[in-house]
């Protein structure tokens, strides 16, 4: 009896412990159960991301092929623009070297043709301007020999030309109005009297025959008196001039001061005082030297003459051979 008591209650302790085992064994399949769907949840989820992720970078790959074949048209470009800019600052630099050129060689015409030390600054002055515009490392050493240059120009006295080619003009056009040695005119007569009062009575006609007598002898010894001169002549042959000749030597006169005015533009000192010299010589010989306007004229004419029509000017040789030497350097000429 006790035996099977004992072996029942072990049975019913072996159902009991089987019953809890079911029950965990139960609940852990479950929990795996559960933990498997998940998984597989989260394994879809991932290969739809895997697959969402390998279509965004077939997109991104085609994206960066076609980012790459602009970047090297862009690159292909970018080069193609490097040459061009390179052809025109070449050609840009060769045709500012020409006008850098012509600008050297006007100032040093200016310079030797006709001393204008203005126009060749104003010429040097625009060569440095393109010089600078370029700003070249190249042109670094012709823009000192032009600096150079330009501050000599600024050096040289200045002559006013102008001024004395007015004086001279000023001169030649009063020749016509000046009287000749043999042509001079003696000084106006001595003016008559005046009446002094208007006689209106019959008492004052004897008194007015007077005054009227009087005034017609002072007329003729007027009219007499340019008839006869005397006058002293250093030179007979200036008073033997025959009206023909006057106009002749009043044009020499006028030539010879031409050509000292043209002397003097061109700036060929000794030719201008030559010219002034003979002038002057043909004024004294033929002209009424104690006029007051032939004496003024003679005066000017010699202050012109001791007035200096050129200065020391500065030579460009330098400076344009320095501009030829740099174009056939970048032409690659000898």
């Amino acid at each position: 009896m006790t035996v099977a008591l004992v072996a029942l209650v072990l049975a019913a302790g072996c159902a009991a412990f089987a019953g809890y085992l079911w029950r965990q064994f139960d609940t852990v399949s479950r929990e795996a159960a559960r933990r498997l769907q998940q998984s597989d949840t989260r394994v879809a989820q991932l290969e739809g991301q895997l697959r969402q992720a390998q279509d965004q970078s077939r997109d991104l790959q085609s994206r960066s092929a076609v980012l790459e074949s602009k970047l090297n048209e862009s690159l292909g470009q970018q080069a193609q623009l490097e040459r061009m800019y390179r052809d025109i600052a070449q050609d840009s630099i060769a045709a500012v070297l020409a006008d850098v050129e012509s600008s050297v060689a006007i100032a040093s015409q200016q310079l030797l043709v006709s001393g204008n030390v203005q126009g060749a600054l104003v010429a040097m002055q625009d060569a440095d301007g393109r010089l600078k515009r370029i700003n070249q490392p190249e042109a670094l050493g012709l823009r000192r020999l032009i600096a150079r240059d330009i501050e000599r120009l600024r050096a040289v006295p200045n002559v006013d030309v102008i001024g004395l080619a007015l004086r001279l003009d000023t001169v030649a056009s009063g020749l016509e109005h000046l009287p000749l040695a043999s042509g001079a005119t003696p000084g106006s007569p001595g003016a008559t009297p005046s009446d002094t009062a208007e006689a209106g009575g019959s008492s004052l006609l004897l008194e007015r025959i007077a005054m009227t007598g009087r005034r017609g002898w002072d007329a003729l010894v007027a009219e007499l008196s340019t008839l006869f001169r005397v006058n002293r002549v250093d030179n007979p042959d200036a008073v033997l001039l025959a009206p023909s000749q006057q106009y002749f030597v009043r044009e020499n006169l006028r030539l010879t001061l031409l050509s000292a005015r043209l002397a003097m533009l061109a700036r060929i000192e000794p030719v201008f005082r030559s010219d002034l010299e003979r002038a002057i010589g043909w004024m004294n010989s033929y002209y009424d030297v104690r006029n007051r306007g032939v004496a003024n004229a003679v005066a000017t004419l010699r202050q012109l003459q001791s007035s200096r029509v050129t200065a020391d000017l500065p030579s460009l040789g330098d400076t344009l051979a320095a501009v030829r030497a740099l174009r056939a350097a970048r032409e690659g000429t000898p």
